[in-house]
């Protein structure tokens, strides 16, 4: 026996333990834990199957943007916010995170835009006013379904155009970007219906392709036939009717802008499709000439100087323009020694009309053309600013020459302008001044000046002008002579003159008696006259009556 039995026999008054029925049910005070734990976990699902993705984003500079603060939104509804702004390893840009909504999680793919709105006063606006209250958030375009990303770079400026705004997007290639700006207006007769989107340089350097935008519903008025033009500044034209100042807008002063319409006569083809196509031309005028289809290159060589001829100089046949020149540059002929240079331009045929163009006629006609005297030669065609062209025409005395076929483009025959050819004669006239023996004919001159002049200061010429005056005063004399005496005389002379010939126009007026007197005699001289006139005929058939006398006659 041990100590406690020993204990316990001797103490009847302390209680023993009695073991419970392990078999008994659990108590309810645990259900509440267990409540507890069914309810956490069903709201940490819910808050985990709520929740959208985490994505990064670079951005140039964490400017006006903080952790825990900026919110992310699509038209205004707030679909994520910004957990942390960090420097990138290179300190090149910095990892902007953000935890997005469960909604946001299709929205995002490899179309997905980013940028922050912020107050921005530009050319073209201000816009983001908003912001300086409420504070900067960063904006999101979901663009078209793609492949899903969650790494993105956001964009220092915000687009141009959204992708759900309703209208087209259309391509304008440049042969330069002018004073285009993002933003700048799109013109439909002076009416503000698009934007410039972007632009950029085309993969070989050679032009500049710009995006532009054409709000709802103008779009449907641009068509397959519809030219592009920069209307940006002011065109100034100076024609018969005068100076004609033309500009879209005074937006288009300031940022630029780009019009575009159908060429006037045509009638509007096709609606153009999303994204096609256009030329980008330099101005309203280029727009309105009628482009070719047909594009010929020919060759031009030049002795003279063809300074103020660039690309792009007009090609010109009786004032009409048929082409333009592509190149300019110096070419040295090593059989020669001498320098020539070779101008290639490019010609339109169907800006002249035919009755039927056929390519192989070419030849023929082109041959005819020069064989009736049509050359190539340089005109000025701005005389403010000296610039070039060439012009087409035909020249009655020009010299025999031919086109030159096989080369790599065909060569047409070329001649001086006319100003080029007065130079040549006025060279020649300085040419033949030159060899003339100007210092002789001035040592001659001056021996003749000097004779003359020791001459004049001789005694004989002396005495020759004495003479002279007195001589002088001899007439002087003998005029006033004639005046006081000789011509009083003289007028009475002439008087009695006029009283002659006045009285024998008296006499010899038909009614007079002198007159008839006079037709009397002239009567009987003619009777007498005829009688002698008798005798003579009877003399010369009867000589022998001047001896024998008349006698009987039969």
């Amino acid at each position: 026996m041990t100590d406690t039995d020993t204990h316990s026999s001797q103490d009847p008054q302390i209680p023993t333990a009695i073991m419970a029925n392990r078999n008994r049910r659990i108590s309810i005070v645990w259900l509440i834990p267990f409540i507890a734990l069914l309810i956490g976990v069903w709201l940490a699902y819910t808050t985990i199957s709520q929740m959208g993705p985490t994505i990064t984003i670079m951005f140039k500079s964490a400017k006006d943007l903080e952790a825990g603060k900026t919110r992310i939104k699509y038209k205004d509804v707030e679909l994520g916010k910004v957990t942390s702004i960090q420097l990138s390893d290179d300190l090149s840009h910095v990892i902007v995170k953000a935890e997005m909504s469960k909604q946001a999680e299709k929205l995002l793919s490899d179309h997905t835009k980013f940028w922050v709105v912020r107050a921005r006063v530009a050319a073209t606006g201000i816009s983001g006013l908003g912001t300086l209250f409420s504070g900067a958030y960063i904006s999101m375009d979901p663009g078209p379904p793609g492949k899903p990303l969650k790494d993105f770079n956001g964009s220092e400026d915000p687009p141009a155009v959204t992708t759900d705004a309703p209208g087209m997007m259309f391509s304008l290639q440049a042969s330069r970007r002018g004073s285009l700006e993002k933003g700048s207006p799109v013109f439909y007769r002076q009416i503000d219906v698009g934007q410039v989107t972007d632009y950029h340089l085309s993969e070989d350097g050679t032009s500049v392709n710009l995006q532009v935008f054409i709000n709802d519903p103008y779009h449907k008025f641009v068509y397959r036939n519809t030219r592009f033009w920069n209307a940006s500044g002011v065109e100034v034209a100076l024609n018969t009717e005068g100076i004609k100042v033309h500009t879209d807008s005074v937006v288009s002063l300031l940022i630029g802008g780009i019009s575009f319409g159908i060429p006037q006569g045509e009638v509007p083809g096709k609606s153009a499709e999303n994204r096609s196509k256009f030329l980008l031309y330099e101005s309203l005028d280029k727009a309105k000439e009628k482009a070719g289809l047909i594009k010929e290159k020919w060759l031009l060589y030049f002795d003279e100087s063809v300074r103020g001829l660039s690309p792009g100089a007009p090609v010109e046949l009786q004032g009409i323009r048929i082409g333009q020149v592509l190149d300019v540059h110096l070419e040295f002929d090593r059989e020669k020694y001498e320098f020539r240079i070779p101008v290639l331009i490019e010609l339109e045929p169907e800006r002249v009309v035919f009755e039927q163009y056929v390519g192989s006629e070419r030849e023929e006609i082109m041959e005819k053309l020069v064989e009736k005297g049509y050359r190539a030669q340089l005109d000025t065609g701005n005389l403010l600013t000296s610039q070039q062209m060439i012009v087409v025409s035909l020249i009655p005395d020009a010299p025999p020459a031919g086109i030159v076929w096989g080369g790599p483009y065909p060569v047409f025959p070329t001649i001086p302008k006319a100003i080029q050819g007065i130079k040549e004669k006025v060279a020649r006239i300085i040419d033949k001044i030159d060899r003339m023996p100007i210092r002789q004919i001035g040592d001659d001159l001056r021996d003749t000046i000097h004779g003359v002049k020791k001459l004049v200061n001789s005694p004989e010429m002396e005495r020759a002008l004495h003479n002279l005056d007195a001589s002088l005063e001899e007439s002087r004399m003998l005029l006033s002579e004639l005046r006081t005496n000789v011509a009083p005389q003289l007028s009475a002379t002439i008087d009695e003159a006029k009283t002659a010939l006045e009285g024998a126009g008296t006499m010899l007026k038909s009614d007079s008696p002198l007159q008839i007197r006079m037709n009397g005699a002239l009567d009987e001289v003619s009777k007498a006259s005829r009688s002698l006139h008798h005798l003579l005929e009877y003399l010369e058939r009867h000589p022998e009556s001047l001896i024998s006398g008349k006698g009987d006659t039969e």
